[in-house]
C-alpha cells in the first residue's frame, strides 16, 4: 500500500481499545464511501476542452511515476480550484441545496478560467443524474453490511445535505445498509466555519443520549483535515482509510499531518474492506 513508510501517529486514545469495545462506528460519506473526484473531472471535460493547450489545468505530467493511474499536475490544480469555489459558495448565505451548489461551481469556474458555457451545462453538472453517477469504492456496501452483522451500530455522517443523500444512497447501494442513524448537513447547525467539529459533536451527543460513551465511538474517514484532525481534538478514536488519496497526491499531506501531531488515528487501512479484514482478525 502506498504510504507504508509514513509512521503511525500516537493514537488519540493510547493504547487503542480493542475493536470489540466500540459500539458505534461512524463514517464520512463523500470521499470515504463515495468516490467522486475522477467523476468531477470527467464531468468538466466539455469545459476544459475549450482551454488553450498550454493551460495549467491541462498539464499532463503525472504526479507520480510509481503509483498506477496517478493524477496529473493539471488535474490536481483544477481540483484545487473546484474545492476553492465549493468552499466559498458553502459559506455564503442563504445556504443552497447541493444541486444548486454544483451548478454555481460550474458557472464560477467557467468565469475563472475564461471559457464560454451555458446555463444548461451548469444545470447538467448539478443534475440528479450526475450526482447519482458517483459510485461507492469497491467492496464498500458489503463491508458495511459485514460490520452491521457483527453488532456495530453504523452512523453516516455527511456535510452534504439530505437532498444529495436521498439521490446518492439508492444509486450507490448505500440504502442497502442498515444504518442506525444518518446525519446530513441540516443536522449540524448554521456555523459552517465549524462544520467539521459540529458534525462530530452532534455524533457524540447522539451517542451520549443513547448511553454510548465517547470512548465507544470509532470514526472512519479519508480526509485528514475534515475528519481526523477534529476527531483528535474532540477525543475520538478514528480509522484512516487511505482510499484513492495517493492517486491525488495526498501522501505529502499524510506525512505532514503525522509529523505535526495533527491526527491520532489508531488504524490505517487501504479501504473499508481492508478495515473489515482487520476487525475480523482482531475481533474474532
Amino acid at each position: 500500500m502506498p504510504g507504508n513508510d509514513i509512521p503511525m501517529p500516537t493514537p488519540t486514545i493510547n493504547p487503542p481499545p480493542p475493536l470489540a469495545s466500540y459500539k458505534i462506528i461512524s463514517f464520512d460519506v463523500y470521499g470515504t464511501l463515495i468516490r467522486y473526484k475522477s467523476h468531477i473531472l470527467s464531468s468538466f471535460t466539455p469545459l476544459l476542452s475549450r482551454l488553450p493547450s498550454d493551460s495549467q489545468y491541462l498539464v499532463s505530467t503525472p504526479l507520480s511515476t510509481t503509483i498506477p493511474n496517478s493524477a496529473t499536475t493539471g488535474q490536481i490544480t483544477f481540483l484545487k480550484l473546484f474545492q476553492q469555489k465549493e468552499d466559498e459558495i458553502k459559506l455564503e448565505t442563504p445556504p443552497r441545496r447541493f444541486d444548486q451548489i454544483l451548478s454555481e461551481i460550474w458557472t464560477r469556474i467557467a468565469a475563472e478560467i475564461n471559457v464560454s458555457t451555458t446555463a444548461a451545462e451548469a444545470s447538467d453538472f448539478g443534475s440528479k443524474a450526475n450526482i447519482a453517477s458517483w459510485p461507492t469504492f469497491t467492496g464498500t456496501v458489503t463491508a458495511l453490511q459485514t460490520l452491521h452483522s457483527r453488532g456495530y451500530k453504523l452512523v453516516a455522517l455527511s456535510n452534504i445535505d439530505k437532498f444529495a443523500w436521498d439521490i446518492t444512497a439508492p444509486a450507490s447501494g448505500l440504502d442497502q445498509v442498515s444504518w442506525h442513524k444518518v446525519f446530513t448537513a441540516e443536522d449540524f447547525g448554521t456555523d459552517l466555519h465549524k462544520a467539521d467539529e459540529a458534525k462530530l459533536e452532534t455524533l457524540i451527543q447522539f451517542a451520549r443520549d443513547e448511553g454510548v460513551a465517547k470512548e465507544e465511538i470509532l470514526h472512519v474517514a479519508q480526509s485528514l483535515g475534515h475528519d481526523h484532525a477534529p476527531a483528535k481534538k474532540l477525543g475520538l478514536s478514528s480509522v484512516f482509510l487511505v482510499g484513492d488519496g495517493p492517486v491525488w497526491g495526498k501522501e505529502g499531506e499524510s506525512r505532514m499531518a503525522v509529523e505535526k501531531g495533527l491526527v491520532g488515528y489508531g488504524w490505517r487501512c487501504e479501504d473499508l474492506k481492508a478495515f473489515v479484514d482487520v476487525v475480523t482478525r482482531l475481533d474474532g
